[in-house]
C-alpha cells in the first residue's frame, strides 16, 4: 500500500520514519523511568495525530473526495485501503465532522489533554437538541476529563445531556437502536448493540432472569461435578442469551434446536465416486474442535460441489442424520438432557452421537442421547468422555477419570458398577 510508504509526505514522512523509529526502540534496555516517560510521549503523539486524523477524514469527507476519485463513501473508501474494521472507519469520520462543531474539544485532543474516547463521547452527546448546551459547556466538560476516571466523567456528560434534553434524553429515539457484529481473526463474534426504553429494560430483565437458572444449573453442576469448572456471571449471561434466542425461534416440539451445515467438496474428491460419500470434517469455517463437533452431531447437511476455481456446481439435497421418528423415540426413552442433575426439556435438547459420526459412529438408537447444548459441548470438552454401558446406556467420565451415571427423566439411571 503506497499511501503507508515511507516517504512522499514531506514534514509528515519523516515523523513516519521517526515514529517507527521510536517503535522499534527495545524496551527491555530501557530502566523504570525511561520506559514512564516514553509511554507519556507516546500517547501524547497518538493523541495529537488523532486529531490530525479527524480533521483530514472530515475534510475528504465534505469536499466527497473518495466519492468522486473511487466510487466510495469516506468510511468505505477507508476500511478497504487501510484495512480497518468498517464500524471503526465510520466512527473516525463521524467524530472528525462534529469536531468541527466543537473547537474546544478538538484543541484539547490535539493538546494531549483529552483522548478520542473522549471527543468521541461529546460528539455523540451533542445532538440536535443539545448542541448549544455541548458547545457552551464544551470547556469544563474538558477539565472534568482531565480530574476525572473515564467512566465517571462519560456518566456525568450523560447526565448534563439528560438533564438539558426534555424532549428526548428520558425518551432516546428509537432509531438510535442497533445490534452489530463481526468475526475476529481467532474465529470469535463480537457482538454490541445499543437497546433504548421499554426494550432495554425487558432485556435486561429476561436476560438476567434466565442467567439466574443457568446460575442455579451451575450451583447443582458444582455439587454433583466438581471436575466442572463453574462460569463467570459473565460466561453464564452469554450463554443464556443464546439459550433465549434458540426458544424465541420458534422451533416445532420434539425436533429441538436445528444446525445446518454445509460440505464443500472439490469436483474431484475421491468421495463423488464412491456410494461411501464424504466424510464430514472436524470443523469448518469458523468453527474448530469441540465448537464444530457440537454443530455437526446432529446437523442438516448439504453437500456443495465445486469446481478448481471455488465455483459451485451442485448443491445436494438436505440429509438429517437423525430423523424425526428417531428424535422421537430418544426423547421418549431419555425425556430431556442426560446429564446428571440437568431440567433441560427435550424441545431445546440436541441428539448427542456417542461415538461421532465421523468417527465411525452410527445414527442409530443405540449411539443417540439427548443432551442440552451447554452440556453437550461439556461431553465434546478435551478430558471429557462419553461411553457405552450396555444396551442403549451410557456413562460420562471426566478428565480426571469419575464416572457420571447418565440420567432418564430426571432419574440417574443405574447401569452396574463404573
Amino acid at each position: 500500500m503506497a499511501a503507508l510508504s515511507d516517504g512522499g509526505f514531506g514534514e509528515l514522512g519523516a515523523l513516519v520514519v521517526e515514529a517507527r523509529g521510536v517503535a522499534r526502540w527495545d524496551a527491555t534496555s530501557g530502566g523504570d523511568d525511561e520506559l514512564l516517560e516514553r509511554f507519556a510521549a507516546v500517547e501524547a503523539a497518538r493523541r495529537a495525530l488523532d486529531a490530525a486524523s479527524a480533521e483530514l477524514v472530515a475534510e475528504l469527507d465534505g469536499r466527497g473526495t473518495c466519492d468522486e476519485r473511487f466510487g466510495f463513501r469516506t468510511h468505505t473508501w477507508i476500511a478497504a485501503e487501510f484495512h480497518v474494521e468498517r464500524r471503526d472507519a465510520a466512527r473516525r469520520v463521524r467524530v472528525g465532522r462534529r469536531l468541527r462543531l466543537l473547537g474546544v474539544v478538538a484543541d484539547a485532543l490535539v493538546d494531549g489533554r483529552i483522548t478520542f474516547e473522549h471527543a468521541r463521547v461529546l460528539v455523540d452527546a451533542a445532538n440536535s437538541r443539545v448542541r448549544d448546551v455541548v458547545v457552551g459547556a464544551q470547556a469544563e466538560l474538558v477539565d472534568l476529563a482531565t480530574r476525572m476516571r473515564f467512566e465517571v466523567w462519560a456518566r456525568h456528560v450523560r447526565a448534563l445531556v439528560d438533564l438539558a434534553d426534555a424532549d428526548g434524553g428520558h425518551d432516546p429515539s428509537p432509531e438510535r437502536r442497533s445490534v452489530t457484529w463481526g468475526w475476529g481473526l481467532d474465529g470469535v463474534l463480537h457482538l454490541s448493540g445499543l437497546m433504548l426504553g421499554s426494550d432495554a429494560a425487558a432485556f435486561e430483565h429476561l436476560l438476567e432472569l434466565h442467567t439466574n437458572r443457568l446460575a442455579r444449573r451451575a450451583a447443582r453442576d458444582a455439587q454433583s461435578t466438581p471436575d466442572l469448572p463453574r462460569p463467570t456471571r459473565a460466561q453464564l449471561r452469554a450463554d443464556a442469551l443464546i439459550d433465549l434466542i434458540r426458544r424465541g425461534a420458534g422451533v416445532e416440539p420434539s425436533r429441538g434446536p436445528v444446525v445446518e451445515a454445509t460440505i464443500t467438496i472439490p469436483v474431484d474428491h475421491p468421495a463423488l465416486g464412491s456410494r461411501a460419500g464424504a466424510s464430514i470434517p472436524a470443523g469448518t469455517g469458523l468453527l474448530r474442535g469441540a465448537a464444530a463437533d457440537v454443530m455437526l452431531c446432529d446437523p442438516v447437511v448439504r453437500a456443495l460441489v465445486v469446481d478448481s476455481l471455488g465455483v459451485p456446481l451442485d448443491l445436494g439435497r438436505a440429509v438429517r442424520f437423525a430423523t424425526p421418528d428417531q428424535r422421537r423415540a430418544v426423547t421418549a426413552r431419555d425425556g430431556g438432557c442426560v446429564f446428571p442433575g440437568c431440567d433441560a426439556v427435550p424441545n431445546w435438547c440436541d441428539i448427542h452421537h456417542v461415538v461421532r459420526v465421523a468417527d465411525g459412529g452410527a445414527t442409530d438408537l443405540v449411539n443417540l442421547a439427548m443432551m442440552c447444548r451447554h452440556h453437550h459441548g461439556v461431553v465434546h470438552r478435551t478430558g471429557w468422555s462419553m461411553v457405552h454401558t450396555g444396551g442403549q446406556r451410557f456413562r460420562i467420565v471426566t478428565p480426571r477419570g469419575r464416572p457420571l451415571q447418565t440420567q432418564r427423566h430426571g432419574v440417574i439411571d443405574s447401569c452396574g458398577p463404573p
